[in-house]
């Protein structure tokens, strides 16, 4: 299968959450907003899932730094976005599931986005990318979340790297990293990584980047 070379970006508290319980998840610095924003400039795409597309509204382009703004994709099984969200601007993509009828896709069709329909029930991450890849010319995908996407593209090994930065904060609770409730039980090592490179942001803040190590290596 064809695929883009992807890579997770995301800022977390030290403990791993990407949000505190009440939704707060303004946790960037600065330097680390506009490395977001060169990232973006690197990339051909970017895709975030529903949740995030809601919450958080982010305009998913380049503003901070020099560059072209990425292809927008927003991962929605349901259709929960609403149309008229910021990232889903004419010519943004919209990964849903078969069977939606053309009454409930017609508002999106009428804004000018692109309706990839992939898998039955949740969306086939798998096919979604090959689509990304081999429809839409896009070889590098930047994935920002939320946390369950995270997870959902790490456990189906869909991620070459992990790009994260650390903020000096502790949440205690909230939306981690990686949200898949029951996969990693710490009975097997399911995603391990090799640091590749790390520095200093603003003083406090540390941004890591990390390889996807294929296969996955016994640790004794």
């Amino acid at each position: 299968m064809a695929r883009p070379y992807t890579f997770i970006f995301s800022t977390a508290t030290l403990d791993g959450r990407i949000a505190s319980v009440t939704g707060y998840s303004l946790l960037s610095c600065r330097e680390d907003f506009e490395l977001q924003h060169r990232y973006r400039a690197s990339a051909g795409a970017v895709m975030v899932g529903s949740r995030t597309a809601v919450v958080d509204k982010p305009r998913l382009n380049v503003r901070l730094v020099p560059g072209r703004s990425p292809l927008r994709v927003i991962v929605d099984s349901r259709l929960r976005v609403p149309p008229e969200v910021a990232g889903l601007r004419r010519g943004s993509v919209l990964i849903t599931t078969e069977g939606h009828s053309s009454e409930r896709l017609r508002p999106y069709l009428e804004r000018g986005v692109r309706i990839v329909e992939a898998g039955r029930g949740r969306v086939d991450l798998d096919r979604a990318v090959e689509v990304l890849r081999e429809e839409l010319g896009v070889r590098v995908l930047m994935v920002e979340g939320g946390g369950g996407l995270n997870c959902a593209m790490l456990e189906k090994g869909l991620v070459d790297e992990v790009r994260v930065t650390i903020a000096p904060f502790m949440f205690g609770g909230g939306v981690g990293l990686a949200e898949c409730p029951g996969v990693f039980d710490g009975e097997e090592i399911r995603v391990e990584l090799s640091l590749l490179h790390s520095r200093i942001l603003c003083g406090s803040w540390v941004h890591m980047i990390y390889t996807v190590l294929r296969p996955r290596k016994p640790l004794y």
